[in-house]
């Protein structure tokens, strides 16, 4: 309590005088600024910055690795690059935040005539620290790109540059690409790996970057933003890095990404470029770097920062009405739920064991206005009578009591007979707008047209976040899931990098103001939020439709360990309809470690098989922290259809959880060996969903690889693990 007394009364104090120090102290992290250097700590890494000059360098505590003073950012601009090292910090203070402190560094080049804010923040018990960059410029000013973040971790390191990729609706692996594209497709699976040998040089398109020495030591990179083609990353053979190269974007086209692709094919800066108005800040997007005694401690420092940035949102099972659909009152992507369906779904739903149940689109009258289609705010086409008795869900809330209200939105859409764009047309994004209104209006009840496909601007967006403030405010939602995002270039509101960035900056401001609710971003298609924009803020709706068992554990075993699998919104129970235990069994096992969300229509399912899958969702509720540790791939990719496996860990606590699957593979045992097991301790083993004890092994045991049978192909097996005694 001292030391956080202490620092509040340090929280915002900058240098007075060259010679003053000011240290600060919450727990094991610590900030100390000086006349010459900032130092930025905690009892695993501490990182130093130069005052005159700014450059840093970062050391591993635990292993004792360092890394070569290098420069820190560099901004990109058409008449070259600015290096960190131009700017002096002229002034910093620190700041207690969660768990952690924040150190503001004020920088000027000399002259004054551009400045920066370089902030970095250190955490409890996390290896690394996330830094952000923000300009200001006293002149208009073009930026073509910068690198955000850099590290020199000398010429005896090899690097890996992860790629991760959206469009699960329509990527799959071996996919070719689409057929007409400029640049480079992006074909293929959800992740792409570059990788180089010692000392060798390395650059792609890519989101993290790690690189490990001849002692297996690692530094790493993330860059938290999403799959555009200006993500990059970077290993010269003595430094990574991560950077934003704006060269390389040409046009964002969202969900037509699988027919096309357009990015600049050439080395020449001839994309696109971001204008600095004078005195206005620009920011670059955060990165968090950091260091692993070994790849297995990466992951896990990395997951810690992940799950830190995300906050406890809830990640209980939930329904979702997108499949209650037969046509009965949706000519197009609307569903079928109405009160009567809402009643059975519930009864049904509850039996399941779901948490929250999420209205998909149909709940609304009209995309855009956001009113519950009731008689007091009418479905405009008035083909069909009232979806609700009233129009604040209180009839909806009472039927699916306890479990909670989520509902689907396309923030960035709007339908063309919504009495929102009649009052405020100089919101539309403007030109496509009138092609995709005259599209809209031609073809009202087809597929998403009967949502709506009208495209909002940027402006739009502080009314949006009004009809989502009243739904949480006045109807109890606490579950959004967003869905039909799409970046665009909107005259007179801004480019495609304005809309995203004040969509971005709504959700934040919407997270801060109502911290019990989830924001679920749909990352079904490309360049949305995707990968760490959208996990390090909730979940992401992740594969659309009713895969087999193979392609979700595929999809977290190919994610894994970068992206929690957690985070990962995946259909559980699929459109199984039989009855057979084992079948149930399997589709629940493989459900475990993912964001579970029924997809398809209740009706019809045998309460038998609600009753086996609800004993595994109870289970799950019940350990929840062992199924949402980091997750390490294990054995073969799913898809290989032999056995497979994945390991949820916490190495702090040495608990987690191993998923075995037999799949078709002919050999009824298979050795899994775990990773990141603490050495000398002895392990309970329970079986889910039962929890009974089924044995025990000790450390050396499990790494060198446990025994796991199962009688049958296509079976399972689920241990909780944790310390006996």
């Amino acid at each position: 309590m001292r030391a956080r007394r202490l620092l509040g009364g340090l929280a915002a104090l900058a240098l007075l005088a060259p010679a003053s120090v000011t240290p600060a102290r919450a727990g094991t992290v610590y900030a100390i600024v000086s006349a010459t250097s900032v130092v930025l700590g905690n009892g695993a890494v501490e990182r130093v910055w130069t005052r005159a000059g700014l450059a840093s360098s970062l050391t591993d505590k635990r292993t004792g690795a360092q890394t070569v003073p290098a420069s820190d950012f560099a901004v990109s601009l058409s008449a070259g690059s600015l290096e960190s090292t131009a700017f002096t910090v002229t002034s910093a203070a620190v700041e207690s935040i969660d768990r952690g402190l924040r150190v503001r560094m004020q920088l000027e080049t000399p002259g004054g005539a551009l400045k920066a804010e370089r902030t970095a923040e250190v955490y409890e018990g996390i290896a690394g620290f996330r830094t952000q960059t923000s300009l200001t410029s006293a002149a208009p000013m073009a930026i073509t790109g910068g690198r955000l973040e850099s590290v020199g971790v000398g010429p005896q390191a090899a690097a890996s540059l992860h790629s991760f990729r959206a469009g699960a609706d329509w990527r799959e692996p071996g996919w070719s690409g689409p057929p007409m594209s400029l640049g480079d497709p992006h074909a293929g699976s959800w992740r792409q790996t570059t990788t180089g040998g010692t000392g060798q040089s390395v650059r792609a398109a890519a989101q993290y970057a790690s690189a490990a020495d001849a002692l297996g030591r690692t530094a790493f990179i993330e860059l938290e933003r999403n799959d555009l083609p200006s993500s990059t990353a970077a290993f010269d053979g003595t430094r990574l890095s991560v950077a934003v190269d704006l060269t390389r974007d040409v046009i964002s086209l969202g969900p037509l990404e699988e027919s096309g692709h357009a990015e600049n094919p050439t080395a020449a800066p001839a994309g696109r470029v971001r204008a600095v108005k004078p005195g206005t800040p620009f920011a670059f997007e955060p990165t968090f770097v950091g260091f692993g005694r070994n790849a297995d401690d990466e992951a896990w420092q990395f997951h810690a920062y992940l799950d830190r940035q995300a906050g406890p949102y809830d990640r209980d099972a939930t329904f979702n009405s997108n499949g209650t659909d037969h046509g009965r009152i949706s000519t197009g992507a609307k569903d079928d739920m109405d009160m009567a369906e809402v009643r059975a779904a519930a009864a049904k739903a509850k039996r399941l064991g779901v948490a929250t149940f999420i209205l998909d689109d149909g709940w609304q009258a009209a995309s855009g206005d956001w009113q519950p289609d009731s008689a007091a705010y009418p479905e405009p086409r008035g083909l069909y009578p009232p979806r609700f008795p009233d129009a604040e869900f209180a009839a909806v809330r009472e039927a699916i009591a306890p479990m909670k209200l989520g509902l689907w939105m396309s923030p960035t859409f709007f339908n063309p007979a919504s009495s929102a764009v009649k009052q405020h047309p100089e919101w539309v994004c403007q030109p496509i707008g009138a092609g995709l209104v005259a599209a809209n209006v031609a073809d009202p009840g087809g597929g998403s047209n009967e949502a709506g496909l009208g495209p909002w601007g940027p402006n739009a967006l502080d009314y949006v976040k009004g009809r989502i403030d009243h739904a949480i405010d006045h109807w109890g939602v606490s579950y959004f899931k967003f869905d039909f995002l799409l970046w665009l270039d909107c005259a007179g509101q801004g480019d495609l990098y304005d809309f995203h960035d004040r969509f971005t900056a709504m959700l934040d401001s919407l997270r801060a103001a109502h911290p019990g609710v989830t924001f679920e971003i749909d990352e079904t298609n490309d360049y949305r939020l995707f990968p760490f924009e959208s996990v390090s803020r909730g979940p992401s709706w992740f594969q659309n439709g009713s895969p087999s068992p193979s392609r979700l554990l595929h999809n977290i075993w190919t994610l894994s360990p970068w992206v929690p699998a957690s985070s990962l919104g995946q259909h559980f129970l699929g459109d199984y309809r039989g009855t057979d235990p084992a079948a149930v069994d399997l589709r629940m096992a493989a459900a475990l470690l993912s964001h579970p969300t029924f997809f398809s229509d209740l009706s019809g399912y045998d309460d038998a098989v609600l009753d086996r899958a609800s004993a595994w969702l109870a289970f799950r509720r019940a350990h929840l922290a062992d199924f949402t540790g980091v997750v390490y791939p294990l054995l073969d990719d799913p898809l290989a259809n032999g056995w497979t496996a994945l390991q949820s860990w916490n190495p702090e606590t040495a608990t987690g959880a191993l998923l075995a699957f037999r799949q078709d593979a002919g050999a009824a045992t298979a050795s899994v060996a775990l990773r990141n097991v603490p050495p000398g301790r002895t392990f309970t083993l329970r079986s889910a969903p039962s929890g009974d004890v089924v044995g025990t092994a000790t450390s050396e045991q499990l790494a060198a690889g446990l025994p796991v049978t199962i009688a049958q192909p296509g079976g399972q097996q689920v241990l909780l693990l944790a310390p006996s005694g």
